[in-house]
Parts: structure tokens; sequence; C-alpha cells
């Protein structure tokens, strides 16, 4: 099972929203970590053929997508990161619908439904209208539709975008949960969503791929790139000035600041451990 982008490229007008993209995709999870109007909704819309695209292809095991059509839709599973659905309906009732659809026939997509439903923990609250669903309840099932007809490529746009950190967590380990056998592409610019469960990480900035690498190695290729320092707030402003800062933070009393970049401050120490996607997030993408 592959998904090739080929010099794909996005525009409008003058303005290139996605530049010549070339990347493979095999089983497991990606994410796609960018600003927003990084392109990464851009790609998720190619991707899903909501948009047309300008130059280049989309292969999923060899053959174009808009060639595959109905064959490759059938394929593919699609959480968008609007939450545009009934809110009059049930979850069983949506549920049902988008199983009709998406064409699958009546007794398989109640036994799949029976299945989504208590996989994402909805099953006791059903039969239950989903405009009285919590915020994390009706991305569980968003992300349920997208799994319906056992789609081997899962694109999620923002899947824990407005959600507490408890849901989020959920959420994040139901994706990592659901990945064997499948392609899953998750766009966030949440760094801590990805960083536990991605095989790799994309990092996109106005609209080019910038790194791609598995999370160890990203942290690796930022090693030596990291201090932190004390600080006095009336010094502060001037510092964010200079460099990328991260985290400003209190140790013993003193205000410290991290900082991320190829050029640092003699003063301070160097970060050997304890590095994280935020800090490589802040040297490639940060501005």
């Amino acid at each position: 099972m592959k998904l090739e982008l080929i010099n794909l490229t996005k525009k409008y007008g003058n303005f290139t929203a996605l530049d010549n993209i070339n990347i493979t995709f095999t089983e497991g999870i990606y994410g796609i970590l960018g600003a927003n109007g990084a392109g990464k909704s851009t790609m998720m819309n190619l991707l899903t053929d909501n948009i047309t695209r300008t130059e280049g292809q989309i292969l999923f095991d060899g053959t174009d997508i808009l060639k595959l059509g109905k064959d490759f839709r059938l394929n593919l599973g699609y959480m968008p990161q609007q939450q545009g659905y009934y809110e009059h309906m049930t979850a069983q009732t949506f549920l049902s619908y988008m199983a009709d659809l998406k064409a699958i026939p009546k007794k398989r997509a109640k036994a799949e439904i029976e299945k989504l439903l208590e996989i994402t923990n909805l099953s006791d609250v059903r039969h239950k209208k989903l405009g009285g669903y919590s915020g994390g309840m009706k991305q569980r099932v968003l992300l349920a539709q997208a799994l319906l007809g056992d789609p081997k490529v899962v694109i999620l746009d923002e899947p824990t975008a407005g959600l507490d950190p408890k849901e989020r967590i959920r959420i994040r380990n139901f994706i990592s949960s659901m990945s064997r056998g499948r392609i899953i592409l998750l766009a966030t610019h949440i760094v801590s969503d990805i960083e536990s469960i991605s095989d790799k990480i994309l990092m996109m900035k106005h609209g080019r791929l910038v790194g791609v690498d598995t999370p160890f190695g990203l942290l690796e290729s930022v090693a030596g790139k990291v201090k932190e320092l004390p600080c006095d707030p009336n010094d502060l402003e001037h510092i964010q000035e200079q460099y990328k800062v991260g985290n400003v933070f209190r140790r013993h009393g003193e205000t410290w600041v991290r900082i991320v970049g190829d050029e640092l401050p003699i003063e301070g120490r160097f970060v050997p451990d304890y590095l994280s996607l935020e800090d490589v997030y802040l040297y490639y993408l940060g501005e």
C-alpha cells in the first residue's frame, strides 16, 4: 500500500498555497505539522479531491486517484476540521446516514457502527442528539464516521482542535490504536498531539515541506541548538527581538528563557537532554 504525492502544487492566481510537494506514504501515522496557512489543509483537500490541483500527481498504489475515482474514495476516510454535521441527529442516525452515503451494505454498516460506537466510547449516548454532545464527543463521532467502510487511507484535519487536555489524550490514543494496516495523515499545529504517536513527521511552512523525519531524528537534528539562561524580565523583550524564544519560566525565583537557533548567546547552558518537538517546531517553523 502506497500513496505518492509527485510535484503536487496548488495555486490561487499568483499565490502558491502548496509548492511542489514530493513524498511517499506507506502504512503508519504521519503527523503534518505547521502553523495556520502552512498548506496543511490545502494538501488534505487535494487528497480528498475537494479542490483541483494546479500541477502534479497523487498516486494510490501506482494509479492517479482521479483515474481511480470511486475506487479510491471507498478506501478513503476523512475527518474534516469543521464539525459540519446535523445536530438534530443522534450519533446512531448520523453514522447510519454516512454509511448510506458511502454505499456500505446495511448489514455490514450495522455491525461496523456497533463496533465504532463501542471503541469510541459512545455506545451509551448513541441515541442522544449531537447538539447536546461535548466537543470531545463530537470529535469522536467524526472519527467514527471517518472509519466507516474500513478505509486504508485516513485523513484527519486538526482532530483535537479546541478540546481540553483529557479529551485530546483520549482522541490521540484512539488514533494510535487504529493505525495498523492504514496510512493515517494527521494535520495539526498542536505539537504534543503527534510527538508520541507519529512514525514520521512532516513539517510545512509557506506551502513547502521543510523537513521529514522520525520524531527521534528531528530531535537529534536540534541537538546543540537549544540553550537556557537566566533573564532579567526587563530584558525579555530585547532577547525576543534577537532570538527565537520558546518557554519563559521561573526557576529558583529567577526568570529563565529557552532559546532555539543556530546563533545562541554566549551566556547560559546547552540543553543536551529533554529536547522536545516544541524545540524542533521553533527551530524549523518559527519566524
